[in-house]
């Protein structure tokens, strides 16, 4: 909401900020690293793409709007590839995810649309690589993680709407780690919820409340 990057240390001790181009549209939203080591950061209302070396210095802008293939209509994350690609979601008249070339963002694949079906969207938020190139995808108002190739290929999905273990309400981010857990990130349920490389759900972190450890609504 203030239109910034921060910078901590790894034990949480501040380093620097600093303020993205314009914000007068809109705030930013979505960011990552890319093979460079480049902060990279998603301004969804100026339909653009940001990548920021670590002391902040702006070293490439792109994007440009549209609903064609290549162009952007509400990015609303970025996960880099192990390649370097970029790809990103996108919501409103479309639901996509698009992937770029990395260096010259040139437009390699687009897939998804609107619906409830395998492959299909309702309201792409977070993605997140995991191991074989595979992409997770928060699809969040269809309350399910849905995973493709790098090419966009559709390969499973998993999760309903729901509260108890292994059910999922509003998930609005995932990640995976080198052994491919899945960490999901559920704003309806203000929880994090751990999945195994089977999918099948193996933890829940958090609850609602204001305390350690707790959430409302995380995003």
């Amino acid at each position: 909401m203030t239109g910034r990057v921060q910078k901590f240390s790894s034990s949480g001790h501040f380093l620097l900020s600093w303020q993205l181009p314009q914000t007068d549209l809109g705030k930013p939203k979505g960011m990552a690293t890319d093979t460079n080591g480049n902060v990279v950061v998603v301004e969804p209302h100026y339909q653009r793409v940001n990548h920021f070396a670590p002391d902040g210095a702006l070293v490439a802008q792109w994007g440009r709007r549209g609903t064609n293939v290549g162009e952007l209509i509400l990015p609303r994350a970025v996960a880099i590839s192990p390649g370097g690609d970029v790809y990103l979601s996108e919501y409103s008249t479309v639901d996509r995810v698009q992937a770029f070339r990395a260096g010259t963002y040139e437009a390699l694949c687009s897939f998804g649309r609107p619906g409830h079906g395998p492959g299909e969207f309702n309201r792409a938020e977070g993605l997140g690589f995991g191991p074989g190139n595979r992409l997770h995808v928060a699809d969040s108002c269809n309350h399910r993680i849905q995973i493709f190739s790098r090419d966009g290929r559709w390969l499973k999905t998993y999760g309903k709407a729901g509260r108890s273990l292994g059910e999922l309400s509003y998930p609005f981010d995932v990640r995976v780690d080198r052994a491919g857990r899945q960490y999901v990130c559920e704003f309806g349920n203000s929880r994090i919820q751990v999945f195994g490389t089977n999918n099948e759900p193996l933890e829940i972190i958090g609850g609602p409340g204001s305390k350690p450890g707790q959430f409302n609504n995380p995003w």
